[in-house]
């Protein structure tokens, strides 16, 4: 599988998650931040912040999260 992180630094690597993020569109990042947090409501998501439930996840599950939408 191809991997776009591969020979990237972790700062690198925190650039281009944060830039694929910022180019989501506003109901893609609920879409995504609703699989990593299933039991939140669209509500809840937004009452708690979105940026800041974004930054609250792991760089590995963000890799993953920026992967597994490359596929759809």
């Amino acid at each position: 599988m191809f991997d776009p992180f591969r020979n990237l630094t972790n700062e690198e690597i925190k650039k281009k998650l944060n830039d694929w993020w910022e180019d989501l569109p506003y109901l893609k990042k609920i879409e995504i931040l609703l699989r990593v947090y299933p039991g939140y409501s669209i509500t809840k998501l937004e009452s708690r912040g979105i940026a800041k439930m974004w930054k609250a996840i792991s760089l590995e599950r963000k890799k993953d999260l920026c992967q597994d939408n490359w596929q759809y």
